[in-house]
């Protein structure tokens, strides 16, 4: 259908009437660049981008007021930067911060091509950045967490949350291998307390060998070879029971949470859907060092917010897992800490810096000052400030495979109590050789010669 006069006119006039308002540029205002960045013609100041779609506003975060003037950006970054700023008297020039909505990777281009001089913002420092600009030393450590939802531990079986199955495992072995040593000893010896059916005989060393566990057995023990056995066991039932005791108390004071993923290899066989931010090299990294099939991840990217975004996902059930820079999973677990936990991964990052152009002296400059701000504390005061827990987290623990005693730990416990009780069933075996030996000895006399 063909415009008309009147509406072609009305259009015409309404273009011409917002060109005014996106040229209207002032001292410490930002400017919204797309994704093509273009350097803004704001006169001789120091152009500086802030990403557009930073994970959170605690790293980095531009309000829109009505008087452009009076914008500034804000955030953990904006602060670090200032910090440096006080600091240093090289920016003689006004700065023009220039809210950037494109990729990471294109943010830093813009410095590259030299449309931005500076790059100010929650940026990771790799290897494929650093040939293109040059970087600040980090003014924060980076590095690969996994987010994961967590659940409230069972109450139903918390008892057995003190040990682990391998150690449950071992104790159960021990303890019937105590059993059968204290029968074998015993049985012969000492019939009134071990003798009698097979079934009575096996009650009864049952029950002598739980009742040890509390201390409340009350059988008579005739073989000194049982006694050193008994001994030993006893030795290594006082050490269980008050290791028991002091972990399960520790679980029923503190409120835990259980992770519902394993770990990263669980993930991977198992096919789950995991996310993780499209923008960023993260999902390169699953795919080629991992080696996640790209169908089973899910690209988080919002225009504002990211960390709204991940907690939708989340509670939609699409993803089981979120694999974030750890800096940004500390920001969205100190949020939610009920709901969730983080795990550190062992692939490192260079850490947040601040990007110039290459051969540009005023990073070193930067660096300097970043690094008298680590050694004087003040990066380390806003760090405090940008990860601080909200107060019901403080008594939210997360259940780790190293809060239940493994066997490691009694091992060596178990292994004296074993060659204990085996000595003592060698040498009561000897004894009996002896004995058996003796008594032959002692009939051949009676043998007469016609027999």
């Amino acid at each position: 259908m063909a415009l008309s006069f009147e509406q072609t006119t009305s259009k015409s006039f309404s273009l011409l009437f917002l060109i005014p308002f996106f040229l209207i540029l002032s001292h410490g205002s930002i400017t919204e660049a797309a994704v093509g960045c273009e350097r803004p013609a704001v006169g001789d100041k120091m152009i500086i981008g802030v990403p557009g779609r930073p994970f959170s506003d605690k790293f980095v975060k531009v309000e829109s007021t009505n008087n452009s003037d009076n914008q500034k950006p804000s955030g953990f970054c904006i602060r670090v930067f200032d910090e440096v700023r006080s600091m240093l008297n090289i920016f003689d020039k006004p700065i023009h911060y220039v809210e950037y909505n494109g990729s990471y990777d294109d943010l830093v281009d813009c410095v590259a091509s030299k449309n931005f001089d500076a790059v100010v913002g929650d940026v990771t420092i790799i290897a494929d950045r650093w040939d293109r600009v040059d970087f600040t030393v980090p003014f924060i450590e980076s590095g690969l967490s996994m987010v994961v939802p967590v659940k409230q531990t069972p109450k139903a079986w918390m008892f057995l949350m003190p040990f682990t199955v391998e150690m449950w495992g071992a104790t159960g072995v021990i303890l019937m291998y105590t059993m059968f040593i204290v029968w074998f000893l015993e049985h012969r010896s000492n019939p009134e307390e071990f003798g009698g059916k097979w079934k009575d005989q096996l009650g009864n060393v049952l029950w002598f060998t739980f009742s040890s566990l509390f201390f409340a057995h009350r059988e008579k023990i005739w073989s000194n070879y049982t006694r050193v056995v008994i001994v030993v066991w006893l030795f290594v039932v006082l050490i269980l029971t008050q290791s028991y005791t002091a972990n399960l108390s520790s679980m029923l004071t503190i409120g835990r949470l259980q992770p519902t993923v394993k770990d990263v290899e669980w993930l991977r066989k198992t096919n789950a859907i995991v996310g993780c931010d499209g923008n960023t090299f993260v999902r390169k990294y699953l795919v080629d060092v991992r080696k996640f099939d790209p169908n089973n991840i899910v690209d988080i990217t919002s225009p504002h917010d990211s960390l709204g975004d991940y907690l939708k996902v989340f509670e939609s059930g699409n993803i089981s897992a979120a694999f974030l820079e750890t800096p940004y999973a500390k920001v969205f677990v100190n949020r939610h800490c009920k709901q969730y936990t983080v795990t550190q991964l062992s692939y490192r990052f260079g850490g947040f810096g601040f990007v110039f152009p290459k051969g540009s002296h005023v990073a070193t400059n930067v660096s300097k000052a970043i690094l008298k701000l680590s050694e004087n504390g003040t990066l380390k005061e806003l760090e405090e400030d940008l990860f601080a827990s909200s107060p019901e987290c403080s008594n939210s623990q997360t259940t780790r495979n190293d809060d239940s005693l493994s066997l490691e730990s009694f091992l060596g416990l178990y292994l004296l109590s074993g060659a204990t009780s085996t000595i003592c069933f060698l040498l009561f075996i000897i004894h009996l050789l002896k004995n058996y030996r003796r008594h032959r000895v002692a009939q051949e006399p009676h043998i007469g010669p016609s027999d």
